[in-house]
């Protein structure tokens, strides 16, 4: 059964639909916690050797790639801790169900 929705959806109920539908599954978060490592160390690793004279040439490009990479440890932090938080309901509703 398809329903049409009257009018544009807004970018805001896009982004919590696609991220409910991200972070559902186990597997696709432990996905998305391993590529946001990967990408943080490879920012990082970038900003250290090859780009580290470009980045101090001026400071607010140094500033926004600090900020980037904030960002990045942010997030994954707060996938961890959703991801942390989810395995401790599932565990929760398992042993529930066998009481």
């Amino acid at each position: 059964m398809l329903i049409l929705m009257p009018g544009k959806m807004s970018w805001f109920s896009f982004a919590v639909i696609a991220a409910r539908a991200f972070l559902q599954l186990r597997e696709t978060r432990r996905k998305i916690i391993f590529y946001t490592i990967v990408v943080l160390l490879a920012v990082f690793a970038l900003g250290n050797w090859p780009l580290a004279s470009w980045l101090e040439e001026t400071p607010l490009r140094f500033l926004f790639y600090w900020a980037g990479c904030a960002f990045l440890a942010i997030f994954l932090f707060l996938l961890g801790l959703y991801d942390f938080l989810r395995i401790i309901k599932e565990y929760k509703d398992v042993r529930g169900k066998l009481r």
